[in-house]
């Protein structure tokens, strides 16, 4: 019972009411991810003509809400046979009203593919939800500094490697000495289901205190962030109607570590990943079975307005 507590963190608090649900807008979100599957087709790492124009998409969309967005910039050697090349992460920033001694909150998201395939949940679904939270945050401001941030390279042949678009930017927040509260990464947050069994887990054992229908979200995280996963899933919680779990647990479970957040556990930033869980509740994910017309954008909005909510306080 003490390790499901630590794993799990169970909140007995209530569950927030839809009537709360007035900010974000399922129909934005829907119309943003048909816009990236349908005119970025084969957002990877080798097709730069089309990351840069995805990259260019994304600081468009940004600027209608912000004057404070720029490119991140970065150049690899190898990836591409034996040349150099540039790539983008695209950056908005959003000045709190107040000077918060715990300091910036970062929301995070990848535009790139896998394979170049439509990558609508994967991760058009986070690119969205990027979208809907700067045209709330417009018109919202938060307490605390934030950053929006959609990385380019998290897919292989970058994963997992210091080429990601997100290890770019942790490495220079650390190098300007930037204070971080916390970094919320959005992957894959738009399949739901409730049919039985519908739900997978990397360990049998965890059945037992997680559902078995993927009619969820989840915050996931390692043991060294207990603390920021339960402030962020509280916050969550009180301010959406999905039904929210969340698991701390070591990098070798499958998993855990299978995003950008795990780039800003190298720089002792806390971090934690917004998830459906992915290829634990689908068969689409990596497949061009990903497509739009597969998500729940009302449920997904559900999602961005729990993030929204913890964000501005």
């Amino acid at each position: 019972m003490i390790i499901w507590y630590v794993v799990a963190q169970p909140l007995f608090i209530s569950q927030g009411m839809q009537q709360s649900m007035v900010e974000v807008k399922a129909e934005n979100l829907k119309k943003s991810v048909y816009e990236l599957v349908e005119k970025f087709d084969g957002r990877v790492y080798d097709n730069l003509k089309v990351l840069n124009s995805t990259a260019e998409y994304i600081y468009d969309r940004f600027s209608q809400h912000s004057s404070d967005v720029h490119y991140q910039t970065y150049t690899l050697h190898g990836l591409l046979e034996e040349d150099s090349f540039e790539y983008r992460n695209v950056i908005l920033k959003i000045k709190g009203q107040e000077v918060c001694a715990e300091g910036l909150t970062v929301v995070g998201a990848h535009y790139d593919t896998y394979e170049g395939m439509a990558g609508a949940n994967d991760n058009s679904s986070g690119i969205a939800g990027l979208f809907e939270l700067a045209r709330v945050l417009e018109a919202h401001p938060p307490r605390c500094d934030v950053e929006l941030v959609a990385y380019t390279l998290e897919e292989p042949p970058a994963f997992r490697t210091k080429k990601m678009g997100s290890y770019i930017h942790a490495k220079r927040l650390k190098e300007k000495n930037v204070k971080v509260k916390r970094v919320i990464v959005l992957e894959v947050i738009g399949l739901y289901s409730n049919e039985a069994n519908s739900q997978h887990y990397p360990l049998p054992l965890m059945n037992a205190f997680y559902p078995k229908e993927a009619n969820f979200i989840a915050i996931v995280s390692n043991f060294d962030n207990i603390f920021t996963v339960r402030e962020l899933k509280e916050s969550m919680k009180s301010n959406m109607n999905l039904p929210l779990y969340s698991v701390n647990a070591p990098m070798f479970i499958p998993g855990i570590d299978f995003s950008d957040h795990r780039s800003y556990w190298e720089f002792d930033y806390p971090s934690v990943m917004v998830t459906d869980t992915a290829f634990y509740r689908s068969d689409n994910y990596h497949t061009e079975n990903d497509t739009p017309d597969t998500l729940d954008y009302e449920k997904m909005a559900e999602v961005v307005e729990g993030v929204f909510r913890a964000v501005v306080e």
